[in-house]
């Protein structure tokens, strides 16, 4: 919790809600003192490596003594892959600057331009000041210096000079180098070799997804405190460090940087590289993220695909699996035996039936003491194998959304996947299955300081952690869990679990069904060209016969067409707003489709929920503050604003279902409200211009899809643990408006109502 709510303070800051913490003593800069810069010319060069060709850089105004934003903003784009922008004529009321870059990078892992974009910050002070860098190390110190300027009241220059020497020691490197925002890739020198170190360290073993989560998780506990704790993440690192050192990868990184024909001398990088890991990781840190206890624990497993068997050579125990969709699932649970597992009521006989049940550290392959109850545990990105046989991992919540979209969807899931015979109350009324895909889930039980429900209950582990990316920040107490029950024949999307009860564990093949589906069941954009053509500009899609109005967002100049039906008036595009500097709660909570920002010039953004409700300003309104998001239920007795501009809101339930009702109903209004090309199956005749896209879906584990237009409404459904919100959706096979629900987590679009 710690973690989260320091994510919150910081975002408050961002978003102009800080408190001011300056003295009259001080003296370091702001608009409360300063004269002001007048027509000053700013140039500098944007690195991760660098930001390709037409990338955005964006410099605000910020105060240098309340870290308040002054609502100064000047734009400009990255001019060759080289990452180098210039701002002509910056005025601003402050001689502090928060600069921003956005954009796709040249990896110095691979020489190649990355798939997805990155954001990076830069805070400086422009006194004496015509050349600013936005880099690594100004992104991994930038909330530090928030936060010692704004709550230990430190002077800008103090903080900054504090801050960049904390980042370095987390990385083991010491010395007197520029500051951060004066450090480049492209030339000597020991600080622009240790830039370029710990570009390339921060990136080891991950993408540009993984980096930004990393950076995101590098500031949870450096901000306040100035220390990387981190450890698991460290020892990954470490880890890639080896191996790249023997193996002649930092010499193709030099090569990569070399070839791109910018750098007139690459800095020696390689030494801070190499001497990562000593000074940086404990002694007792364990890098291997999915071993049991036991001493066999990396012995291997043999798959018999024929005879639906797995093998497991640890204990040569034999499991039947199965094949359910593009997944191979253990058919029976788990029963390998380590030191914090148990068998119900402390019975081998149990065990044999019904498996071992564990706590939810070791079934990720941890101990108590780093991932228990309290312990952020900060699992790498992917598959964890954790108590698993090799070549076999412990499944994720997306898998368990795949296992269930496959099997028919949450409704009777339960019936399907429970055994024929077992399920019963204290009673004896019957809660069987059909057991109709030989999943053949066995009412367990748990332990819970204690054991019951043998008969009547049964969870199942998974690997992710609330806190993880789209997932609810509830602590780090618990964890997902698949649930079971025998007078219950559906089965929910999401459950959320204490990481200390004692659950079963049922593990997914490595190699087959490890990609999860998007819930619409949408195919990859890559086989999309034919469905969706990208390349035309959102106006062909409007209808020419409609008598459009014109919106325009003054928070960024964007405009946006309206029109007006019954009584409403609506956005007639998708939402395309991004500044995540303003607007904190979009950090890592929208997305373009395919992460490709000219996508999103077609058909907007796709938000999380709580992106879209603004749920940080939410957390911080001082009269009313909420916590709002996933799994937390709210309930709003007037319009919310939420992201959508000013005069505008997030639309309700029953302004969708007011729209829908003033076109006929859910049958007559699919037609009316769809563009009229653009849809593959069910074209749309757009009779009132709303002109709906098939905008797609980002399904909460990085997959895209465009089988539908699906927009939230901000209206919580406050069902299953208020992880669902009533949405409207239009889909391609569909002909009918379906409004339903969705969970919190999946990104989809907006549509803002006038108030």
């Amino acid at each position: 919790m710690k973690g989260a709510m320091n994510k919150i303070f910081v975002a408050a800051v961002m978003a102009v809600f800080a408190v001011a913490c300056s003295t009259k003593n001080d003296v370091s800069g702001g608009a409360s003192g300063d004269m002001g810069i007048v027509a000053k010319d700013i140039a500098g060069e944007a690195q991760k490596g660098p930001f390709v060709k037409g990338s955005a850089v964006t410099a605000r105004g910020i105060d240098c003594k309340t870290m308040k934003l002054t609502g100064e903003v000047f734009e400009s784009v990255a001019k060759s892959d080289k990452g180098d922008f210039t701002f002509d004529d910056v005025t601003l009321s402050s001689t502090c600057a928060v600069f921003e870059a956005a954009g796709k990078y040249r990896d110095e892992l691979s020489g190649k331009e990355s798939a997805g974009e990155i954001t990076l910050h830069a805070l400086t002070d422009l006194t004496d000041r015509k050349k600013v860098n936005i880099n690594v190390l100004t992104e991994l110190e930038y909330e530090r210096v928030m936060y010692l300027v704004t709550e230990k009241g430190k002077k800008f220059a103090d903080a900054k000079e504090q801050a960049e020497k904390e980042v370095l020691a987390s990385f083991g490197i010491a010395g007197d180098f520029d500051n951060s925002e004066d450090l480049t890739i492209y030339e000597s020198g020991d600080g622009n070799a240790a830039l370029l170190a710990v570009s390339v360290l921060m990136l080891a073993k991950t993408d540009e997804a993984g980096l930004a989560k990393r950076i995101e998780k590098f500031a949870d506990s450096f901000a306040e405190t100035g220390k990387w704790n981190d450890d698991k993440t460290k020892a990954m690192i470490e880890e890639w460090q080896v191996v790249a050192t023997a193996d002649g990868t930092l010499d193709s990184i030099r090569k990569n940087v070399e070839g791109w024909g910018y750098a007139d001398v690459v800095p020696a990088f390689e030494k801070y590289v190499e001497a990562f890991g000593a000074d940086v990781i404990p002694a007792s840190s364990d890098s291997e993220t999915s071993v049991s206890s036991s001493s066999s624990a990396n012995a291997g497993s043999e798959y018999d695909a024929t005879a639906n068997t797995l093998k497991d050579l640890r204990d040569g125990k034999v499991y039947k699996t199965v094949k359910i969709g593009d997944q191979v699932w253990m058919a029976e649970n788990l029963n390998f035996e380590t030191a914090a597992s148990s068998c119900y009521n402390d019975s081998s006989k149990y065990c044999d039936k019904y498996g071992r049940l564990y706590t939810w550290a070791t079934a990720v392959g941890k101990s108590e003491e780093e991932c228990g109850p309290g312990k952020e545990c900060n699992l790498p990105s992917g598959n964890i194998r954790g108590v698993c046989p090799d070549g076999w991992y412990l499944p994720n919540e997306a898998d368990f959304v795949t296992l269930i979209e496959v099997v028919g969807g949450e409704k009777d899931a339960g019936t399907k996947l429970k055994s024929t015979s077992g399920w019963n109350d204290d009673d004896g009324e019957s809660g069987n299955g059909t057991d109709a895909f030989g999943f053949s889930a066995l009412a367990a039980g748990i332990s819970n300081a204690g054991y019951y429900g043998v008969g009547s209950t049964t969870s199942f582990w998974g690997s992710t952690e609330c806190g993880s990316e789209g997932v609810p920040e509830t602590g780090n107490g618990c964890a997902y869990a698949m649930w079971l029950d025998y007078d219950d024949v559906n089965v929910s999307l999401r459950s959320y679990a204490a990481k200390d009860l004692g659950y079963s564990v049922r593990c997914v093949k490595l190699d087959e069904g490890t990609v999860p589906k998007s819930s619409s069941a949408a195919k990859s954009s890559s086989n999309d060209v034919d469905v969706f053509d990208w390349s035309i500009p959102k106006e062909a899609y409007l209808n020419p016969d409609i008598n459009y109005g014109e919106m325009t967002d003054s928070r960024d100049g964007q405009v946006y067409k309206t029109v007006k039906i019954g009584n409403q008036t609506w956005m007639a595009e998708n939402l395309n707003y991004s500044d995540s500097v303003v607007t904190p709660s979009l950090k890592g909570k929208s997305w373009c489709f395919d992460n490709d920002p000219e996508k999103c010039k077609v058909t907007g953004r796709l938000y999380t929920w709580s992106a879209a409700i603004d749920s940080v300003a939410l957390a911080n309104d001082a009269e009313n503050p909420r916590t709002c998001g996933n799994p937390d239920a709210c309930k709003f007795a007037d319009d919310v604003q939420g992201i959508c501009p000013s005069g505008w809101h997030l639309p309700s339930y029953d302004e969708w279902y007011t729209l829908v009702s003033e076109l006929g109903g859910e049958k007559a209004a699919g037609p009316i409200l769809k563009s009229k090309i653009g849809w593959n199956k069910k074209m749309g005749a757009d009779e009132v211009g709303f002109s709906a896209l098939p905008s797609g879906v980002w399904d909460g584990s990085g997959d895209f899809g465009v089988e539908g237009a699906y927009f939230w409404s901000a209206t919580d459904a406050a069902t299953f643990q208020s992880d669902n919100v009533s949405v409207m959706s239009l889909e391609n096979e569909v002909e009918s408006v379906i409004l339903a629900h969705a969970g919190k987590y999946f990104g989809l679009s907006v549509r803002c109502v006038k108030d």
